[in-house]
């Protein structure tokens, strides 16, 4: 027994488990009572080996959660797979792309494959009574437009929202799209043409891929890495000396497929770098209400003093999915998103705006909201520790701090596509990863949401992938 203090032999004790493989990354490590009473010491002490360890970046604390072995240290970088950027390509990614669309529409009994969350998640009565009363009382609204003085108080009730994720909206600057891919789609027509070059993260959302492609665009994938986001180094080494891009799109709340959070220091970091180089950046808010924390995380968008960010956000996975209700503030190219959606789908569908606005004004979005929040929680919580319990030793989870999606990486040599083949005739679906980029990678990766319910039957599902995942490794699938 040396002299060291007791939190440190506990805490080289806790290592040593962690480097025989006993929890693998992204596995919860004991709470931190647990941990006390295995050791016969009182909680500060069983507390400060943890911290001790987070300082060496071998465990991550999660707000809530607790302790969870960390990735190691060259994936969570990203340095080792992802060393920089490749040069900017047209996307082609349609043949990649319609078997996902199809299983949407097909009858697979597990359906993991999208990120949708199941419609029980959703109040569909409660809204279903509020547009009976609405259309009771404001029948005109079937056909026509939210009068100007109703649109003024949604503007004011969305600006009131936006304060409390610590954004400063102007009443002038809210501009209501179809979903957030209509206001991505123009902010992209705005201030792109054909073949001109778009960064975006990798791995990246396929919906964006297609969007490149419908409109001609080179996509430049910057590395991206479940812990902390967008490379910045990779991005200015990009900007410095690759093609000129014309703006960066980037998912900085919840990032899809990782997960990733990006740190406010690394956001305020991008801000400057897209000002040196006078770069535009749209920013996809999609997931920044499906926060597992104590607040949505703050956007990018509120440290942007020069109008340089246009912000999309969306009420399509916090309140209505079928609403597709997204909106954008444009910033400095805010009236010519106004003009140019004008000349496209021109307005909401007013009876849903009118909706929308009600449950704001009486505060229940708010409590809709933070039920959703907590039922994605407990099922990310419980998909992530049957994801690591099934699949074979070597995998890796990063758990999200938010949103629906659990990016899993699995060992070198596991593909993920034909997994998926091997899947689809038990009735089970996720997405591979290769359609996260426009160049063939992230073979051994996979997507899957956990929007759906916990149950004994999704359980037996992760584990029957496990299975195929360790089938397939061993050569026998």
């Amino acid at each position: 027994m040396t002299d060291l203090p007791l939190y440190l032999h506990i805490a080289r004790q806790l290592q040593a488990r962690l480097d025989s493989g006993e929890w693998p990354p992204g596995s919860r490590l004991p709470a931190v009572r647990r941990l006390a009473a295995e050791h016969g010491v009182n909680t500060l002490t069983a507390l400060a080996a943890y911290r001790h360890l987070e300082e060496q970046q071998s465990v991550v604390a999660r707000p809530r959660s607790g302790f969870f072995a960390a990735l190691p240290r060259h994936v969570a970088t990203g340095t080792a797979a992802q060393p920089g950027p490749t040069a900017a390509a047209l996307v082609d990614v349609d043949s990649r792309m319609s078997q996902l669309i199809r299983l949407s529409a097909s009858s697979i009994r597990q359906q993991l494959h999208m990120a949708e969350a199941h419609s029980s998640l959703y109040p569909a009565q409660e809204l279903s009574r509020r547009m009976q009363l609405l259309l009771a009382r404001q029948p005109e609204l079937i056909g026509a437009y939210l009068p100007t003085a109703d649109q003024q108080q949604l503007h004011q009730q969305i600006r009131r929202l936006a304060a409390s994720w610590q954004l400063d909206i102007p009443l002038d600057k809210v501009l209501f799209t179809q979903g957030i891919t209509e206001a991505i789609s123009l902010s992209l027509r705005l201030l792109t043409r054909p073949g001109d070059v778009v960064a975006v993260e990798t791995p990246v959302y396929f919906g964006l891929l297609q969007t490149l492609q419908t409109l001609g665009l080179k996509a430049l994938e910057i590395p991206c890495t479940p812990d902390a986001g967008l490379s910045l180094e990779a991005l200015e080494f990009a900007l410095r000396h690759g093609a000129p891009v014309k703006c960066l799109v980037t998912v900085t709340n919840f990032q899809n497929p990782t997960g990733a959070l990006m740190p406010d220091d690394n956001k305020k970091r991008l801000l400057q770098l897209a000002r040196r180089h006078g770069l535009t950046i749209i920013e996809d808010d999609v997931f920044g209400e499906l926060y597992f924390g104590p607040q949505h995380p703050t956007p990018l968008k509120a440290w942007d003093r020069d109008g340089d960010v246009i912000y999309c956000s969306s009420f399509t996975k916090s309140f209505a999915p079928a609403f597709r209700l997204g909106w954008l503030s444009g910033g400095r190219h805010h009236a010519a998103l106004e003009r140019l959606r004008e000349s496209s789908s021109l307005v909401s569908p007013a009876i849903l705006l009118a909706v929308l606005s009600e449950v704001l004004a009486s505060g229940d979005y708010a409590r809709i909201s933070q039920r959703i929040r907590q039922q994605l929680k407990q099922q990310m919580d419980a998909l992530a520790d049957a994801v690591l319990a099934a699949f074979p030793r070597g995998t890796r989870v990063r758990r999200p701090q938010g949103g629906m999606l659990l990016w899993v990486e699995g060992p070198e040599g596991l593909d993920s596509q034909a997994m998926l083949e091997t899947a689809l005739a038990r009735s089970i679906s996720f997405a591979p990863g290769l359609v996260f980029s426009a160049e063939p990678r992230f073979a051994h990766c996979l997507r899957i949401n956990c929007g759906q319910p916990w149950s004994t039957q999704l359980a037996e599902d992760i584990r029957t992938l496990g299975w195929l995942a360790s089938e397939q490794l061993s050569g026998k699938a």
